[in-house]
């Protein structure tokens, strides 16, 4: 009967325009490119389908990289989506071995390697488990997958260390058309973040904010200025 459920539901899924993220980044992103081939990079992917800011790609065809230090999300993106390269490991600006901090399940999107995140959303208390995961930068993980010219969009969701991953990227090399990263402040902070500095510094443009919530949390979208965006 799940075989079923699963089969009805992937039908439903792709035939209709059902968003999969918190505020229809999804849908939003989508329209941006229109089409029904191309590529992500999904780094801090969490589950396949909750809250998902590319499962909504996958059921059009496209095919990604999904990056997560959460070793629980192997098995059940082999099941779901086995067309997509689950990649367990954290990203980082630097190589190496961090301790991740993991939450109860039904709080596992708040897993993190930043500690300084759980204290300031008083989570601390919540930690259930630490592991040791291995790291590298994003030069280091387009480099051994060969992503430079297969990636369309980057989606970005790291609780508190989306700059690190974005700064340890090798903007020269490689310049995806769309990069999405999730921030925890309101657009007016966001504006003059390091995100946004950064971003703007390597010839990206902010296209819009989702907002998730009320205290202003949501995803900020950019794109690259010289891309021709669909219309």
């Amino acid at each position: 009967m799940s075989k079923v459920k699963d089969l009805l539901r992937t039908l439903v899924y792709s035939r209709y325009r059902v968003s999969f993220s918190k505020a229809g980044e999804d849908i939003q992103l989508f329209k941006l490119f229109n089409k029904f081939k191309g590529g992500y990079l999904d780094i801090g992917c969490f589950e396949p389908i909750t809250f998902s800011n590319t499962y909504f790609f996958y059921l059009k065809g496209w095919r990604g990289f999904v990056v997560d230090p959460n070793p629980d999300l192997i098995s059940k993106f082999a099941e779901v989506r086995p067309k997509d390269t689950f990649i367990n490991r954290g990203i980082s600006s630097t190589s190496g071995v961090l301790k991740y901090y993991m939450l109860p399940q039904k709080m596992a999107s708040m897993n993190t390697f930043d500690y300084s995140f759980l204290e300031k959303n008083n989570l601390v208390s919540y930690i259930e488990k630490e592991i040791d995961v291995p790291l590298s930068s994003l030069e280091e993980l387009i480099e051994e997958f060969k992503l430079d010219n297969h990636i369309d969009f980057i989606d970005v969701d790291v609780e508190g260390l989306d700059f690190e991953v974005l700064r340890s990227n090798n903007w020269e090399k490689f310049r995806p058309p769309v990069v999405m990263v999730e921030t925890d402040q309101p657009l007016v902070n966001d504006l003059t973040s390091n995100v946004t500095k950064l971003l703007e510094d390597k010839e990206y443009r902010l296209l819009s904010k989702l907002v998730q919530s009320s205290d202003g949390a949501g995803n900020l979208i950019f794109c690259r200025k010289d891309y021709k965006l669909n219309h």
